[in-house]
């Protein structure tokens, strides 16, 4: 993957990658490690898709639709349960 200057990427610590020699110029980078509240993937994985299909419902039909706050209110709600702190 070659991103512009400045571009960043973020992935699993789980993903198999590879880092390729630089072959002109200089490589600079920083990397950190996150950690989500959320401890299982699967349901980070959820609450992703859930997320993603409210993003993609409000742009067609509008964010206060009724099936869209409901989904709203569930996403959250999974949310504070699967939440560690």
């Amino acid at each position: 993957m070659k991103l512009p200057a400045g571009d960043l990427v973020l992935y699993p610590s789980t993903s198999i990658h590879e880092v390729t020699p630089v072959t002109a110029g200089a490589r600079v980078s920083a990397f950190f490690w996150l950690q989500s509240m959320v401890r299982s993937d699967i349901e980070r994985r959820t609450l992703f898709d859930l997320d993603q299909t409210i993003q993609s419902l409000s742009a067609r039909i509008g964010a206060s639709d009724p099936e869209v706050v409901t989904l709203t209110g569930i996403y959250h709600n999974l949310i504070r349960q699967w939440t560690d702190i």
